[in-house]
């Protein structure tokens, strides 16, 4: 009954990553739930991967323009 609970607490996190995400694997959450714990973290992983990333570009972007 835990994982269940740890399951659904991913897939909410992941619901909100993606959706401020341009580039998500997942086009619709509804998979979410078919998939197992382990590779629901392996998502999570990588959608806060990517989130580092947009996060890094965004500030060389700025540093950029603050520059011109």
């Amino acid at each position: 009954m835990r994982d269940n609970a740890d399951k659904m607490a991913l897939i909410e996190e992941i619901e909100k990553l993606i959706e401020s995400d341009p580039n998500a694997p997942i086009s619709s959450f509804s998979m979410l739930e078919f998939l197992e714990l382990e590779d629901l973290v392996s998502v999570r992983e990588t959608l806060l991967r990517s989130k580092k990333n947009r996060s890094q570009e965004n500030e060389v972007w700025f540093d950029e323009l603050c520059k011109k």
